[in-house]
């Protein structure tokens, strides 16, 4: 993928929305199908998502995309305003991409797609603290807006994405908190470079995201329903033998480099099912192991510290830095250890994790403010080219956003709804703003009350 040295080798991913199978595996999706409802369950846990994306489906590169855009996050100490100012280099780097100047128009084009995704989850969302969350009148999102700016440009212009532009980003919400309460998977980035091609990485991501069980055990054996995990991976087709070939590849992959044991496929048509076996039976994550080593622990010493004291292993390391940050630490490996040794020996900092900006990220924070006039600016633009054209098409134009935002109005409301945006009673484009700031104020319940009230009496 690319012959630059990997400076860090874990990779932070939300793991709620890892499952969810929202980022199709495949290489290539029909840019067509811009919304989507996908029913399946995965070890006896039910999931359910509603999806519409403007600027097509994600996939491909997309996972590396948003697996380097939280894993950012979580360097720069997980802000409480949800942005992470970087730069198109960085991101680039971070997903193990090539620099070249290709990657960055595809690393534009994923921001589209990833910024444009709105889904709903009905099932399948935990939330660590306060268990299994319903996500069922609530719009989730990977990212809720994107500024960029190229640092030499005219403010007149709105510049692409090549390696000096300034990149902010804002997770989404739900993601950027989920992420906060430590609901992450830290995969391996040693082997995510060793994967060659964007279905076999995206398809470790989903495999380590569903085989960690209700206990936060990872399993040796994953079994999945064909049918079940075609929805799961986003494979569009549902021919099984098309599923099963658009599978085989990254099977292959993530057997040669030792991540998978076998592979086992057994029954007919659609009621085949998959077992997946898993390399190095008690093994320790590889990333928290990789963690310790870069504190300056022995391998050794590291396995074993992550078999005893693996969840605290991030905290450790981080505290370790945050003290090297402060100076004074002349051994950080030791440490390092008897932080983990004696729990509760050591008071933690408020802030624990946060990491000194770069002076990229200085520059981003410094040039934020312009960015922001652009984007309005492109914001406006937009809304203006909406809003000259004809009702039928304005409503076509919104209407992704709409179902989504007024799903709980029903199937007949809704009919009425679009009859009255097309023939010009209703400004869809209007309708759409105004849901959404309810949404945003959360008074989206009496909007849609007040909306129901209007669309019941005569036009």
């Amino acid at each position: 993928m690319t012959d630059e040295p990997i400076k860090t080798t874990e990779r932070r991913d939300e793991r709620n929305i890892a499952r969810l199978g929202i980022i199709s595996i495949q290489s290539r999706v029909n840019d067509e199908v811009r919304t989507w409802t996908a029913e399946f369950e995965i070890d006896g846990r039910p999931y359910r998502v509603e999806c519409a994306a403007p600027y097509g489906r994600p996939h491909g590169i997309d996972t590396d995309i948003i697996l380097a855009a939280q894993t950012l996050f979580v360097r720069n100490g997980c802000p409480e305003h949800d942005w992470l100012h970087t730069t198109a280099y960085e991101l680039r780097g971070a997903a193990g991409l090539p620099d070249n100047g290709r990657t960055y128009g595809r690393l534009r084009d994923s921001l589209k797609r990833l910024w444009s995704t709105g889904f709903l989850v009905g099932e399948g969302w935990h939330d660590p603290v306060r268990g299994r969350r319903v996500w069922s009148s609530d719009t989730l999102r990977y990212i809720e807006r994107i500024r960029y700016h190229e640092m030499d440009s005219e403010l007149e212009q709105l510049p692409g994405l090549d390696p000096s532009a300034t990149l902010s980003i804002k997770l989404g919400e739900q993601l950027a908190q989920s992420i906060r309460e430590r609901h992450v998977q830290v995969l391996d980035g040693r082997l995510l470079v060793q994967l060659e091609q964007p279905p076999a990485r995206a398809l470790y991501r989903l495999l380590e995201a569903h085989r960690v069980d209700f206990s936060g055990e990872r399993r040796m054996t994953l079994e999945v329903t064909l049918v079940d995990w075609r929805l799961a991976c986003g494979i569009q087709t549902e021919r099984p033998e098309l599923v099963r070939r658009a599978l085989a590849p990254a099977h292959d992959e993530l057997r040669s480099i030792g991540y998978l044991a076998d592979v086992v496929i057994t029954g007919r048509g659609t009621a085949q099912t998959i077992r997946y076996h898993f390399a190095e039976a008690g093994a320790p994550d590889p990333a928290l192991v990789d963690l310790l080593i870069g504190a300056g622990v022995g391998r050794t010493a590291a396995a074993s510290l992550v078999g005893d004291h693996g969840d605290r292993v991030e905290i450790a390391v981080a505290f370790v830095r945050h003290r090297q940050r402060e100076g004074g630490v002349k051994n950080p490996a030791g440490l390092v250890v008897d932080f983990l040794r004696n729990d509760g020996k050591y008071v933690l900092p408020e802030h624990l994790g946060t990491a000194r900006p770069s002076v990229t990220a200085v520059r981003a924070v410094e040039a934020l403010q312009r960015a922001e006039e652009l984007a309005d600016q492109e914001t406006l633009r937009e809304r203006s080219r909406v809003a000259a054209l004809s009702p039928s098409q304005q409503y076509d134009e919104v209407r992704p956003s709409l179902r989504l935002l007024l799903k709980p109005l029903g199937k007949d409301l809704m009919e009425v709804f679009e009859e009255r945006c097309r023939t010009g009673v209703l400004l869809a484009l209007d309708e759409r703003d105004q849901a959404a700031a309810a949404m945003a104020d959360l008074r989206i319940q009496e909007h849609l009350d007040a909306l129901r009230k209007r669309l019941q009496q005569p036009a």
